[in-house]
């Protein structure tokens, strides 16, 4: 199997010939993206905390995802601090930039490779929406990769490229269950395809199928003794049997699907830029190929949802785009390039995506009349309630048990790096046992305000989120209802920040 796809060079686009220029796009992408949420920003997202509490356990899977996501968050924390995990999803993002690029030149030539590069930041996903580091972020370079990888494999055949399309392909599953739609298209593609069916007389997609099993095995291992929670939250996300009863799940369909064709407008405008377009000419089994890597996803599980009449979230189709743009120049190009007009429309579209997110998260708290979960002071709050908890007991902070966004936001700021007992609930906190809460005690925390409630309204103390946990936690204490006097851009915000807390005593606590 061999490429052809080419376009006659424009005379100005000797700097698009240069590698050097993809490397100073991407290093851009990840300064601007890496930088602006730093600046306008004080606390993680709910995707990052949440990620955290589970990486600092370590396990094979969590309730919600398998464990990835958890294990890389922790490895990139650095203390209390947010740089290094906002660095850590723009690494994920430009890594599968980085790969994208390189199938665009191997479809395109280094030209067209990085003009289709500049056009992915057109997708929000890869941009405005890439700042919370989370499962979907972490598939794009894994996606990309075994894009790129699928693609070699089956062109040269060799079995290095078979085996590192598996190894990607399991990575990318512990990473998302929604990943399986690639490998799956790519069997369905090798069993269809004459030509691609030659491929199971060799040792290649055996060899694949074997370094994707060694991969997941631990987890899927995990997910037995665990009674496949990750697999029940995942069906549980799509509420199929209520959307059915409701018969909403048209609707649903219908919202998904445009949600991603405005995804993929500001992409194929910037393309249009370049002038009109024409088929290019390739084997057939390549361009089935090219169909399979860039739509053949997308289409599948749009098919399961019908099937299913499920409910599909807009992010999950996140990686499906991240090779859409060299994957199309590949089934159509420009007849000519006009560079010139492409960039200028390029460089407007990157300052109106900055512009966007810089103005939405400065100016939105004080337009809602509520802190957005990235201007919370959570780490405020983390040391008030740790010196409290310090106070009271005389021991160190250990478990921190209640809503997600508060517990786990606790968590990561506390010095002493607690674990997160989620909603007070053992099937979300698969890594803690009853005696351990117990024994080591906990820090019950409830979001009560985030600005948005006059404080005269407020309950005085915690009395009612602690009246349903009495009879399992017969111990447990209300405690006074905190209040935090936020700022926002250099100045008080206008109302305080409440939480609720309760204080469960170690055994042996003074």
């Amino acid at each position: 199997m061999t490429a052809s796809f080419t376009t006659a060079p424009p005379a100005n686009a000797s700097i698009l010939e240069d590698h050097r220029t993809a490397a100073a796009l991407l290093a851009l992408h990840l300064l601007i993206w890496t930088a602006l949420p730093l600046l306008v920003s004080r606390n993680l997202p709910l995707d990052v905390v949440e990620a955290l509490a589970w990486g600092r356990e370590w396990q094979w899977g969590y309730y919600k995802h398998p464990p990835l996501s958890g294990w890389l968050a922790e490895l990139a924390r650095i203390g209390p601090s947010n740089w290094s995990l906002y660095l850590l999803a723009q690494l994920m993002v430009t890594a599968g930039m980085a790969a994208s690029w390189a199938l665009g030149r191997e479809l395109l030539g280094t030209r067209l490779a990085t003009i289709g590069l500049m056009a992915t930041e057109g997708i929000h996903y890869f941009n405005m929406s890439s700042t919370e580091f989370n499962a979907n972020v972490v598939m794009f370079p894994l996606w990309a990769g075994a894009s790129l990888c699928g693609w070699r494999a089956l062109r040269t055949g060799k079995l290095g490229w078979w085996l590192a399309l598996g190894l990607c392909c399991g990575l990318g599953v512990l990473g998302k269950y929604v990943f399986l739609l690639l490998p799956a298209c790519l069997v369905l593609y090798t069993l269809i395809n004459p030509v691609a069916r030659r491929a199971w007389r060799t040792a290649g997609p055996w060899a694949a199928a074997a370094a994707f099993a060694l991969v997941i095995a631990p987890h899927v291992k995990w997910a037995i003794e665990h009674d496949w929670a990750t697999l029940q939250y995942a069906i549980g996300r799509g509420h199929s049997d209520e959307l059915a009863q409701q018969g909403s799940w048209r609707q649903e369909f219908i919202n998904f699907v445009l949600a991603q064709a405005l995804t993929l407008l500001p992409a194929w405008a910037l393309l249009r830029t370049l002038g009109p377009s024409q088929p290019t000419r390739a084997p057939s089994h390549e361009r089935w190929l090219l169909f399979t890597l860039g739509l053949a996803p997308l289409l599948l599980i749009m098919l399961a949802a019908t099937l299913a009449q499920a409910k599909m979230l807009h992010m999950w189709a996140s990686p499906f785009f991240l090779c859409a743009v060299p994957l199309w120049l590949a089934w159509r190009q420009p007849a000519t390039l006009h560079t010139s007009r492409f960039a200028w429309a390029w460089s407007a579209w990157m300052l109106i995506t900055v512009a966007i997110f810089a103005s939405s998260a400065l100016f939105g708290p004080q337009k809602k009349h509520k802190l957005d979960r990235t201007s919370y002071p959570g780490h405020d709050i983390a040391q008030i309630l740790t010196s409290k908890w310090h106070a009271q007991t005389g021991q160190p902070l250990a478990i921190v048990a209640g809503e997600e966004f508060v517990s786990g936001t606790v968590a990561h700021y506390s010095a002493d790096r607690p674990s997160v007992f989620y909603d007070a609930d053992f099937s979300e906190s698969l890594w803690l046992r009853p005696q351990q809460v117990e024994q080591q005690g906990a820090l019950f925390v409830w979001p009560l305000s985030r600005g948005e409630a006059d404080v005269a309204s407020l309950p005085a103390d915690s009395r009612a989120q602690v009246a349903p946990l009495l009879a399992r936690y017969p111990r447990l204490q209300p405690q006074p209802t905190l209040l935090v006097q936020a700022s926002w851009m250099g100045k008080p915000y206008t109302v305080a920040v409440a939480v609720a807390w309760a204080v469960l005593p170690p055994q042996g606590a003074r």
